[in-house]
């Protein structure tokens, strides 16, 4: 086994993580579905690196805030194989799933809203904890 060179500097691969998951958040803040008014798009703010807890604390803190923009539900419906009235069961269909998804939906937002403020707390708990050290 070989030895590392006395000049050759220790390689700190969870820092370089942590700054690679705080520029992650930061662009898709800017360029993703959150720029568009959703609520997730103030949780911009949300610390996910620091030194004094757990790395699986600050990674559990990213996949959370990466998850507040994955919610909406898309409508999809498949063609209608019937010849004559196949539109008007397309269309019939379309409109349903349009209101069904319409209602989950906003019960996402909802529970969006309560997991933005949870993970708002866990962060500003673990930035105090940081800078009392």
């Amino acid at each position: 086994m070989s030895e590392q060179p006395a000049n050759e500097a220790e390689v700190n691969v969870e820092e370089i993580m942590q700054q690679i998951r705080q520029q992650i958040v930061a662009k898709r803040a800017a360029v993703g579905p959150a720029a568009a008014g959703s609520p997730a798009a103030a949780a911009g703010d949300i610390a996910v690196t620091g030194k004094r807890f757990a790395p699986e604390f600050y990674e559990h803190l990213y996949q959370a805030r990466l998850a507040l923009d994955e919610v909406h539900v898309p409508v999809f419906v498949s063609k209608s194989g019937v010849p004559i009235i196949g539109g008007l069961l397309v269309w019939l269909r379309m409109k349903l799933h349009e209101l069904v998804s319409y209602y989950v939906n906003k019960s996402a937002e909802r529970q969006v809203s309560a997991s933005e403020h949870l993970l708002r707390a866990l962060s500003l708990l673990g930035q105090e904890l940081e800078e009392e050290d």
